[in-house]
């Protein structure tokens, strides 16, 4: 290679597991297929290409002009296909023979597609462990690239951040590519000349190679693009511009660069990920004040210098942000540890890795875990992997019963496992219920999101005035993009203060606020939202399951039992001790259903959203998913039906998110109270 820079190019390109088929159509339509062909006219012009398992697996099935025309390009060396995790899991919070399964599932693949096995690897959304090269090694895996923001943090001077490096843990080694932030911001969305401005600039300095890698949607599917990429020509102009000056700039695949220059030398990095995830892993006070930072060094002209040092937070800490992507988490983990135990079913591993695709387990400027249908994908395929082992686990057994901290909170859990469907319980919480799943359906009704403030709610509180794109006619980033607010959304940004678990129990000195509880979405006043029970004892048969809790506080004594039959019911008592003289007691129920039907009370569909009723049945029924439940009761309660609305943001802007059903029985304490039976199916 002569005295030219090079531009390393990568254009990564995803979509998760349990996505609509609109989106992946939409997708091929607007972004990847258009992409491929336009590259196709530049024969000149090479790359590397990332897709992820779901991706491969949608054309396999709908569209044989996408591998038409890639193997063209594979077939005349113009493009180098990338590894990865099939799947698109989160490498570093897997299990290690998860890691190796889904890295071997993607060179398997190119392997038996396009003939030779991948030498790169994609770190899914760039994060990044010190511990990755030991737990990828032994699969042919010689690079992968991260943002430069990792390199910054680990004391280089931006100067020295070009090339690429060589990184190790305990002796087994990776070639590590920077990803230059500045090309990130500048394609597609500035003019091409200024691209091709910015790299002269680079030459001038004595930059050989610099890195691009970054989204494919960027090139079709984020608003605005795929008018100004692929209608209006930037792409073309693009390859175009890179041609007109091929003395002086070439794209080349990462390969190209591992086989012709030689490393900067070894570098040592820190857990991180691209600055706007290690942005938006932060709770909301912390990521508020974060934004400050940058905003200010932004706009006193010092950020380049100091954002090695405005780092955030860690990719990990969704799982403590995000309880419900904890939740999974730890669910998949249990699974995993199932199949290794109780397989081998290749099957059931199969289910395992899809369930680890990395978008539903956190939130940024995606919807991610806001996303219902992403996070039934999940248990969806963590319960058909469980199902598929349990011939084997349960051998004569009817239940299995684990007293464990399941979610890794300091507290002890109690998980009942049966062949029909799973009830794990949290004592800490109200003796409540976490996690009940419908193992014939695969389905897990406890699949709620709570309401969770967020950064960005502050936009909502105090809009920005709009953007539009500049007279160039160039799109906005989707980063700088600013939206419309109804009014309605300032008024949902309410927060729970308890985790919405089911069988909640709620006990009051005096009715609730039936306008309030509507409109809110919360007991107030709640002597027993935050009581800790405690396990008193716990019987099983053949036919039927017992547990017993206890809690008690000055004036206020509750005994809770459970019992629950292997059809799939489950019926909860109590009996309370109270010196109030206008007790009341609750018990809360929050549910989703993906299909987002109402509700039934009484056999009669509700009229609206929300509502009281004074009655003894409650259906939920999903029709797209064939799976449902009903609550009732051999006497009539006061029934409060609220939806659980989120305000959440993603790519098009603010939403209002349904995440489930919130179903509270209240009822005046007059002798005994009656028992609740919930039936599954």
């Amino acid at each position: 290679m002569s005295e030219k820079i090079y531009l390393a190019f990568c254009v990564h390109s995803h979509q998760p597991v349990g996505n609509f088929p609109s989106v992946f159509e939409k997708g091929a339509q607007d972004c990847y297929l258009p992409l491929l062909r336009i590259l196709t006219e530049y024969p000149d012009i090479t790359m590397t290409l990332h897709y992820t398992g779901p991706l491969w697996e949608w054309f396999d099935e709908h569209e044989p002009e996408f591998f038409t025309l890639l193997h063209t390009l594979v077939d005349r060396s113009q493009v180098e296909l990338m590894g990865g995790g099939f799947f698109e899991p989160i490498m570093p919070v897997i299990p290690e023979a998860d890691a190796h399964d889904q890295i071997e599932y993607m060179s398997e693949y190119l392997q038996a597609r396009f003939g030779s096995r991948p030498r790169g690897l994609w770190c899914a959304e760039r994060i990044w462990d010190p511990g990755i090269p030991k737990k990828i090694s032994g699969f042919g895996i010689e690079y992968t690239l991260l943002d430069d923001s990792h390199f910054l943090s680990a004391g280089l001077s931006p100067d020295d951040v070009h090339g690429y490096f060589i990184t190790e843990r305990e002796g087994f080694s990776l070639k590590v590519f920077p990803i230059d932030m500045r090309l990130r911001y500048l394609i597609p969305f500035r003019q091409p000349h200024e691209v091709i401005g910015y790299l002269m600039q680079m030459k001038k300095k004595g930059v050989k190679i610099l890195t691009y890698g970054d989204d494919g949607e960027k090139f079709g599917m984020w608003p605005g693009t795929h008018k100004w990429v692929i209608q209006e020509g930037w792409l073309r102009r693009f390859f175009d511009e890179i041609l007109k000056h091929s003395s002086e700039i070439e794209l080349v695949p990462l390969s190209r660069v591992v086989d012709s220059f030689p490393p900067n030398g070894l570098v040592y990095l820190p857990t991180g990920s691209y600055q706007e995830m290690m942005e938006w892993s932060l709770f909301a006070e912390q990521g508020r004040q974060y934004e400050d930072l940058v905003k200010k060094a932004r706009d006193t002209g010092v950020w380049d210098r100091q954002r090695a040092f405005l780092r955030g937070g860690v990719w990990d800490n969704f799982f403590a942000k995000y309880p419900e992507s904890n939740l999974m988490h730890k669910k998949g983990m249990k699974v995993s540890n199932l199949v290794r135990k109780f397989g081998p079913s290749r099957d059931a591993l199969r289910h395992l890795l899809m369930a680890q695709t990395n978008c539903p387990y956190w939130h940024g400027l995606f919807g991610g875990v806001y996303i219902s249908s992403l996070r039934h994908a999940v248990y969806k395929n963590l319960l058909t992997a469980e199902a598929l082992i349990d011939e084997t686990r349960f051998s004569s057994d009817t239940w299995r019963v684990e007293r464990i901290d399941h979610n890794l909170d300091g507290a002890e859990e109690i998980l009942v496992s049966g062949r029909r469907f799973n009830c794990y319980f949290s004592p800490r919480h109200s003796g409540s219920v976490f996690a009940l799943e419908d193992k014939s359906a695969k389905y897990n009704f406890s699949n709620i999101l709570m309401r969770h403030e967020e950064i960005y709610h502050r936009k909502i509180q105090h809009p920005e005035r709009k953007s539009a794109g500049d007279s160039t006619g160039e799109p906005l980033s989707i980063h700088d993009l600013n939206h419309e607010t109804p009014r309605e959304f300032q008024d949902l940004l309410i927060y729970d203060t308890y985790p919405k678990y089911s069988f909640l129990t709620h006990c009051l000195d005096a009715p609730p606020d039936w306008d309030r509880l509507l409109k809110r979405n919360q007991v107030e006043n709640s002597l027993s939202a935050d009581l800790p029970f405690a396990y008193a004892s716990h019987s099983e048969s053949d036919e039927c399951f017992t547990l017993c809790f206890s809690a008690r506080r000055e004036g206020l004594g509750i005994e809770k039992t459970y019992h629950l039959f292997k059809e799939g019911r489950v019926s909860v008592s109590h009996a309370l001790e109270t010196s109030l003289e206008d007790a009341w007691l609750g018990v809360e129920f929050n549910f989703m259903i993906i299909s987002g039907q109402r509700p039934k009370v009484n056999g009669k569909e509700m009229d609206n959203d929300r509502g009281r009723y004074r009655a003894e049945r409650i259906d939920l029924w999903d029709d797209i998913n064939g799976a449902g439940l009903s609550i009732s009761s051999d006497a009539p309660w006061d029934i409060c039906v609220v939806p659980i609305e989120c305000i959440s943001q993603s790519e098009e802007g603010f939403e209002k998110t349904f995440q489930g059903w919130s179903l509270y029985w209240m009822r005046k304490v007059q002798g005994d109270i009656p028992e609740l039976v919930l039936k599954v199916g």
